[in-house]
């Protein structure tokens, strides 16, 4: 039994156009989270991998798009994406990366082409009705956008373009070229809150002036200069550095903002892919979000910086951010604290200020429609 209805999911709609926000168990109920994992994450393109590991003929790159493994692989005709599982006894088929010709399940030794076709069943000959055409591995959507790659289970999902939008054009109207961008390192990181909260806490700066002092003295957050602009499938928040912090008046800034990127760009692109952009040297970073249960998430950040930019200036642009994350981490383990108590059940979001925490989630509200029993 689904542990939402129809009506639920029309209230909760009607509820936030008033502000009003999720009941606390939204984020502590770990059946509202299997249906995140059924409905939203299966169901939606999923950031997977660099492009860059996927370059020559036989390169492949394993992983997981919500709870399902996946292969991306690179065959003669181009990139192609399946379910991970072996078509007989569903044993894994492939580990990590590298690069090969033939990808072997070393359970029974059923073997695949990089088009997923099946090429070998060990005895199969001696099943008369076994055809080998009917049990290649199991198609995945794949495309690519600038240095990554993306992967959606869904196999009427509509092209990750349409998903884009007019995202690429504004991210090129900061001044930064994605294809010029360097990957400089990885990290992954868990967290003590639902991963709805932490995206709306990063989907508003209403809480920026109070909350992060060292970003509020070199980005400007008045309310008059940071633009929020919720669009489609994605939603940008736009800024610039202050002028204290490029003159050098006041306190010493985090780090040097002067440079050829000019604005300040922090994307979220449905459903938990985020993209940092600061002004200055070339620069970018993503997150990637995802439960680990109901009242914790895990994920994991990458950083991109444009050829040449000087190592320790990128070392002072990442401590700046890590700063931020770190204070953003206490704000939302602190709100998932008060969620699990549970009261009160409801929370007021200010909607002027905190429309694009609303607009999320009324995507969350239309991909879990379809499970309201």
């Amino acid at each position: 039994m689904s542990p939402i209805t129809a009506a639920t999911i029309a209230t909760l709609k009607a509820d936030l156009e008033q502000g009003v926000g999720f009941p606390a168990e939204w984020y502590t109920d770990t059946a509202i989270t299997e249906l995140e994992y059924t409905h939203l994450f299966h169901k939606s393109w999923q950031y997977f991998c660099r492009a860059a590991e996927l370059t020559n003929l036989g390169d492949y790159v394993t992983g997981t798009v919500g709870r399902t493994p996946v292969v991306v692989t690179r065959a003669a005709e181009g990139l192609n994406a399946f379910v991970n599982v072996c078509r007989h006894r569903r044993h894994l088929v492939m580990e990590g990366c590298g690069n090969k010709k033939i990808m072997l399940c070393h359970y029974h030794g059923w073997s695949y082409g990089l088009d997923g076709s099946l090429k070998g069943a060990p005895r199969a000959e001696g099943d008369a009705d076994f055809c080998k055409e009917e049990f290649g591995l199991l198609p995945a959507k794949v495309d690519t956008w600038g240095p990554w790659v993306f992967v959606n289970l869904d196999a009427d999902a509509a092209p990750l373009a349409q998903t884009l939008g007019r995202l690429p054009e504004i991210i090129a109207d900061s001044g930064l070229v994605l294809t010029d961008l360097e990957f400089h390192g990885r990290s992954e990181w868990q967290a003590k809150a639902n991963w709805k909260v932490m995206l709306e806490n990063y989907l508003e700066c209403y809480h920026c002036a109070i909350a992060h002092p060292g970003f509020s003295q070199m980005i400007d957050v008045d309310p008059d200069a940071y633009v929020l602009q919720p669009h489609e499938w994605f939603s940008s928040q736009i800024a610039h550095v202050k002028e204290s912090a490029l003159s050098g008046e006041g306190k010493k800034p985090k780090y040097a903002a002067a440079g050829a990127i000019k604005q300040a760009q922090y994307h979220w692109l449905f459903p938990n892919f985020t993209i940092n952009i600061n002004p200055g040297f070339p620069n970018l970073s993503i997150d990637v979000w995802l439960p680990l249960g109901a009242n914790r998430a895990q994920g994991f950040s990458e950083q991109y910086f444009g050829a040449g930019v000087d190592e320790a200036w990128a070392k002072e642009l990442m401590a700046f951010n890590e700063e931020v994350g770190n204070e953003d981490d206490e704000l939302t383990d602190a709100v998932q604290q008060g969620l699990i108590g549970g009261r009160p059940a409801r929370g007021r979001y200010i909607r002027h200020a905190e429309q694009l925490p609303i607009h999320f989630n009324r995507h969350i509200l239309n991909a879990l429609a379809p499970a309201a029993g």
